[in-house]
């Protein structure tokens, strides 16, 4: 008798769960202008400093990539570092990245 309403129960519980799964986020896509023709952006030409594949870089016009650093913190004491992968502001005396 247990066992049958463990096992009822447990029947209940799965299918409530298998119910409730879904690939897509619970917001959708629609959001996005680019997902509704199935296009991702990969780059393009912009005039602002945006970190890509080769650093932080801004590009305005074709064939053309300016090195540059995004604008830093106020007040003193950040400094631009680099350690491998990771670029960016460091606050050498808070000891924290921006």
């Amino acid at each position: 008798m247990k066992f049958t309403k463990i096992a009822a129960v447990a029947a209940v519980a799965l299918a409530g769960s298998l119910g409730t799964a879904n690939a897509a986020p619970l917001s959708g896509l629609a959001k996005e202008p680019a997902a509704e023709a199935g296009i991702v952006e990969v780059h393009r030409r912009h005039q602002s400093c945006r970190l890509g594949m080769a650093g932080w870089h801004l590009t305005p016009r074709r064939g053309v990539r300016i090195a540059c650093r995004p604008h830093g913190p106020r007040g003193a004491g950040w400094i631009w570092r680099s350690e491998g992968k990771r670029h960016g502001w460091y606050s050498s005396r808070n000891k924290r990245w921006h």
